[in-house]
């Protein structure tokens, strides 16, 4: 006798989702508990050298399929709940290790219906929720899923613009967890209550090694908070505060704090004024601590002074591994001051040195390729000066105006040196009373090794002095750098179309000389006669 099929009743579609849903989960369950009773009569007395229970790990077979049945239905409802469109990725990675679900534009809705299956997942590890502006009451709805997830050890929240009550939110249950290793913060606009927040989880959690707060808005008052939080952490290891509005006085509160810190193995503080104080501070937390492997201190307007601080800190430094201080204006004699000092201290554990705007001499040169050939040693630099011979600088002089301006040379010195307008200003203001008289210009063109003859710096003078004041302030010099780039476009146009006349005159002439050209017989019965439709006959 034939069994009659049962048949799907007529019901909507996600009913009809649903319900063909669970039928296949009866089906596999059923299929399990066949397995489980042939084992269990087939010999009820096999010995088995197996440490695992059959029946147990059959149970817990059972359960995590339902739990994952069981999230992927909770994650459904809370969206028709919120009234929202199910996130595929999502739900396809619901239970992988790590779940990334970035730049989505999901919103604070989204996120939480994400949120209420997360709640009881215990595969995912890593949560990524970069660029989806989740805004403060979605990152309120991450912090209450923080309080029941058990799993979760890294979070990313970059880019979302949860704002100063978010973090505080945040850091308050985090305060209490010790189950996240790797946070991520940035691009939040955090400023210098959320740091406080910050530094109070760094003083509390023991659990937090990697940090990422790069692209906010931290301040003086919270360097303050980081100098206390990690003169007192000892279990954070990786710290990244670059892009943020740190000025020196920022930066030299800081050092302090890693000057005490006995943790911290990595330090970027690219992108804030660390100026010549704050160099002098960092060299000093350099003699110091014990722990900190590498250093990011590049677009930090370290002057060559500032610099020399930070290589008498190399020359007792045996821990740091790699130090980046490129695009600051230490100029050639500053990075042979570092390259030197590395050299020197025979215990050094330098590895990488990077000063990527820096065009160095013939003797860094030398230096390093006996360092290369002493250690494991990999340095990155802009090349090498080349020295110009007495002919070929004689050929500059007497070339394009442009070449003999004044203004092109204090560019390529500029250039050279990976300065900035406002370092060279400060160089030259040797009384540092904000404006250069004469007698500064023609000082800091000397010391600059720059050819300028007095008279070329009077024109200069007269060209930038506007207000006729005999002094040249830094307005001054940046509309007379202004001007100059507008001039040198203008005679880069007209060279162009010179060029151009040039070159069609060029072409003229020899296509007219190619027509006067006569054509010669190959051979002496053989006569070629041109005609005006291009047409040849032999005769």
């Amino acid at each position: 006798m034939l069994k009659a099929r049962t048949r799907a009743p007529t019901l909507q579609p996600e009913e009809h989702t649903r319900w063909c849903s669970k039928k296949r989960h009866e089906k596999k369950f059923e299929e399990i508990e066949s397995c489980r009773r042939q084992e269990t009569t087939s010999d009820e007395e096999y010995d088995t050298d197996l440490d695992i229970d059959i029946d147990d790990w059959l149970l817990e077979s059972r359960i995590r399929r339902m739990r994952i049945a069981s999230q992927g239905e909770t994650y459904l409802a809370a969206c028709r709940l919120a009234g929202v469109i199910p996130v595929s990725c999502f739900v396809k990675h619901l239970h992988d290790k790590d779940l990334v679900v970035r730049f989505r534009n999901l919103g604070p809705s989204e996120v939480k219906a994400m949120c209420d299956p997360l709640k009881a997942n215990i595969q995912v590890q890593t949560l990524d929720l970069k660029g989806n502006w989740i805004q403060e009451s979605g990152c309120h709805y991450v912090t209450k899923m923080m309080t029941d997830n058990i799993s979760l050890s890294e979070l990313v929240l970059s880019e979302n613009k949860i704002g100063n009550q978010g973090v505080i939110a945040l850091c308050a249950v985090l305060c209490r967890s010790d189950m996240i290793c790797k946070l991520d913060l940035s691009g939040n606009s955090l400023g210098d209550s959320a740091a406080e927040a910050i530094c109070d989880l760094l003083t509390k959690n023991s659990s937090l090694k990697h940090l990422f707060l790069k692209h906010n808005r931290f301040e003086q008052r919270a360097a303050f908070y980081f100098k206390h939080a990690l003169s007192h952490n000892i279990t954070l290891e990786t710290l990244d505060l670059s892009w943020n509005c740190f000025s020196t006085r920022s930066v030299t509160l800081v050092a302090k704090g890693v000057q005490n810190n006995t943790g911290l193995r990595c330090l970027n503080f690219s992108m804030n004024g660390v100026g010549h104080d704050g160099a002098q501070y960092l060299g000093r937390a350099l003699r110091v601590n014990r722990t900190l492997q590498h250093l990011d201190i590049c677009f930090g307007r370290i002057p060559e002074d500032g610099c020399r601080y930070l290589a008498a800190s190399l020359e007792i430094n045996d821990v740091l591994q790699g130090l980046k201080i490129s695009n600051n204006p230490i100029g050639s004699d500053g990075a042979m001051d570092l390259l030197m000092a590395v050299a020197r201290n025979n215990a050094s554990s330098i590895t990488y040195l990077e000063m990527s705007s820096v065009q160095v001499s013939e003797t860094f040169r030398k230096l390093e390729l006996r360092m290369k050939d002493a250690r494991t040693f990999n340095i990155v630099h802009a090349g090498y000066k080349r020295k110009a011979g007495p002919s070929e600088g004689q050929k500059s002089e007497t070339g394009d105006w442009w070449v003999r301006d004044p203004m092109t040379k204090l560019r390529n010195y500029m250039k050279e040196n990976g300065y900035r307008l406002i370092d060279l200003f400060r160089d030259f203001d040797k009384d540092s009373n904000n404006t250069i008289s004469r007698e500064e210009f023609i000082i800091g063109v000397e010391q600059a090794g720059i050819n300028l003859t007095e008279g070329q710096i009077d024109d200069l003078i007269k060209r930038l002095d506007k207000d006729k004041s005999g002094t040249v302030d830094f307005w001054e010099l940046l509309e007379g750098d202004r001007e100059h780039r507008i001039l040198y476009k203008k005679w880069m146009e007209r060279k162009k179309r010179m060029s151009r006349k040039a070159s069609d005159v060029v072409i003229t002439s020899r296509s007219k000389a190619a027509h006067r050209e006569a054509p010669k017989a190959d051979t002496p019965h053989t006569v070629i006669n041109l005609f005006s439709d291009g047409q040849m006959t032999s005769a």
